[in-house]
């Protein structure tokens, strides 16, 4: 007889991304494991630093959903984007249209 698994299928569009202010960092909770993504605020502006995925959910494309929810985030709360850390760079140049939120004069 097969052995039946018992993991269901994470619904991540379902999940929501939780602001920690005083340790200046989103995070994003995937059953049992935690991403974060760095952030500093200054005013009206946004510094996204380093992206952290947990390895047994990397494959999940947690780090896209983590990028599409955060900075929708960033739009909702009005804020001047500026990427500091390569791998979010690398996500703005592919995903083009997030592109509107950079503040003027930034380039990725």
């Amino acid at each position: 007889m097969a052995r039946k698994d018992s993991t269901a299928p994470i619904d991540l569009t379902a999940l929501n991304i939780i602001d920690e202010p005083d340790s200046r960092q989103f995070v994003l909770r995937v059953g049992e494991y935690r991403a974060r993504l760095e952030y500093d605020r200054d005013g009206d502006r946004i510094f996204l630093g380093t992206l952290d995925v947990p390895r047994p959910v990397q494959d999940l494309g947690v780090a896209d959903v983590f990028m599409e929810k955060t900075l929708t985030w960033v739009e909702a709360n009005r804020l001047k984007l500026i990427p500091t850390h390569p791998v979010i760079k690398a996500y703005l140049r592919k995903h083009t249209a997030w592109q509107r939120l950079l503040l003027k004069g930034v380039q990725v």
